[in-house]
């Protein structure tokens, strides 16, 4: 049974969601009552060159009898050496990508597997790029049955999701500080720290794609004291795992830490606080940004995940 699965890669906005198919079957009928090609050119008579067949192939979910089309790939394939060709696949209306196409082209070499290049789209897959595999999987009287894999990346507009609130952690209540809009990845955060953790502010990639700052939330010094700046940059792959967060005897951060599948950040702020708290980010959520209690200082901190 064929998959579709979309993946968005937060942070690159959605240029860069991430379109796998797989388990799609292409019938090629090539002589008989329900022939989907035609030659319309046919080319030098010993080497074929020149040849050009128009094809309007069936894409099913799968092999049997029941299969359900899904799917047309139409254009045409000419003799130049090699078969070239291009073909725009035309997903149908009331399927679930309602009439968006993929354009295809390449080289066949009459081998068992063949790699096209996906070089546009529309509708769903707006500016699509990515390969397109077809591979010989069964030969019935009259037809070759191709599987079809597509991986490949497009601009699909996906809505971002709302985010969840999870914590805070630390010490007491304050009032509450939040990140404005919705997030769809965590691009930096600037930790202030001497003798507590003084002062945070972190930028992030808003939905409409653009980088959005916290603003300063607590006080870059205490007692007199100029903090410390670490910001972390955060790469497009990278991803927070886990926070752990230390409460000291001032009922204010002692200690800050970040673990992303990158590597570890921190702790920043030299003391041990008397309480600790850690958090491990689900395996389904990223996140996407915090939120924070404090008044002169921060008191508590918390993550937005989707």
């Amino acid at each position: 049974m064929a998959t579709f699965e979309i993946t968005r890669s937060f942070g690159a906005v959605v240029e860069n969601t991430k379109i796998k198919f797989s388990k799609l079957y292409m019938r090629q009928i090539f002589e008989g009552p329900s022939l989907n090609q035609s030659t319309v050119i046919k080319g030098d008579a010993v080497t074929g060159f020149g040849q050009l067949v128009v094809i309007n192939y069936g894409i099913y979910d799968d092999v049997g009898s029941e299969a359900k089309l899904v799917a047309k790939a139409q254009g045409w394939s000419s003799n130049a050496g090699s078969f070239y060709s291009w073909i725009s696949i035309t997903f149908f209306e009331g399927e679930r990508f309602k009439g968006s196409t993929l354009q295809v082209m390449g080289a066949s070499e009459g081998t068992h597997v063949d790699v096209f290049a996906i070089v546009g789209g529309t509708g769903d897959f707006a500016m699509a790029r990515g390969i397109l595999t077809k591979k010989v999987y069964q030969r019935p009287i009259n037809t070759v049955i191709f599987e079809i894999t597509v991986d490949g990346y497009c601009h699909m507009n996906i809505q971002v999701p709302a985010p969840t609130k999870m914590g805070p952690w630390g010490a007491k209540d304050a009032p509450i500080h939040e990140m404005e809009g919705k997030s769809q990845r965590l691009e930096s955060v600037t930790v202030y720290f001497n003798n507590i953790v003084s002062a945070l502010q972190f930028s992030y990639i808003g939905e409409d794609g653009n980088i959005c700052n916290s603003g300063l939330w607590g006080i870059c010094e205490c007692t007199n004291t100029r903090s410390t700046v670490e910001t972390i940059k955060f790469c497009p792959t990278e991803f927070v795992k886990e926070i752990t967060v230390e409460a000291g005897d001032t009922n204010c951060l002692s200690r800050l830490k970040i673990v992303t599948n990158v590597k570890t950040y921190g702790p920043f702020g030299p003391r041990v606080g008397k309480s600790q708290f850690n958090f491990t980010v689900p395996e389904d959520k990223t996140v996407v940004g915090f939120f924070a209690q404090c008044d002169e200082y921060i008191r508590k901190i918390g993550v937005y995940t989707i």
